[in-house]
């Protein structure tokens, strides 16, 4: 069961971030930061997971220790009620400084990269999240029981949705990303517009 609902809150944090991938290429100002809060979201999913592995595991901990306590007559600090609160949000701080670290330093590396290797990029990386929404058109049709041939229409939809978002990713990948960078860096400004 465990191995399913950290699958179910990584999927989750992914179709989240898939969203956000396709709000930002609908709105022509926030194009050039889709792909990096898309990754900021999908990079939630996976911080998330190991603070509540921390917590169980913790909490394992401090069940065994209570256990071992009362078997030899020990007695243990009482924790303060309100450390669960403070958990909860050391968590969450540190899953949005960790996710902020990751698509700063994707932001960096793709204004770092020629505009050949950045359209192979983005094409891959439209294609992934066009999966996304490929596992997600699954799910749906997996509900859907009175519906014939559900697998040939997930197979089709899959290689649609794959191939439309890559396609996209491919060929508008200059509007992208931001503006050429201002400080000198290992590509030229030629080599970032594409132009040589």
């Amino acid at each position: 069961m465990l191995p399913l609902l950290v699958l179910s809150i990584i999927f989750l944090f992914l179709v989240v971030g898939a969203s956000v991938f396709v709000i930002c290429g609908v709105l022509p100002p926030l194009r050039k930061y889709g792909l990096s809060a898309a990754l900021w979201c999908a990079t939630c999913g996976p911080c998330v997971v190991l603070w509540m592995l921390l917590g169980g595991f913790a909490m394992v901990a401090n069940a065994l220790a209570l256990q071992a306590a009362q078997t030899k007559n020990l007695h243990l600090p009482v924790l303060p009620n309100g450390i669960g609160t403070g958990y909860i949000a050391l968590g969450l701080m540190g899953t949005i400084v960790v996710a902020t670290v990751v698509a700063w330093v994707h932001q960096t590396a793709i204004r770092q990269m020629t505009f050949a290797l950045f359209r192979i990029y983005a094409g891959l990386v439209s294609a992934g999240i066009g999966s996304v929404w490929g596992w997600c058109l699954w799910i749906s049709l997996v509900l859907d029981t009175h519906l014939p041939y559900r697998f040939l229409l997930w197979g089709l939809g899959m290689v649609v949705l794959c191939a439309g978002f890559g396609y996209a990713g491919f060929r508008w990948a200059k509007k992208l990303r931001n503006d050429s960078p201002t400080m000198p860096g290992l590509v030229s400004q030629a080599e970032f517009a594409g132009l040589v």
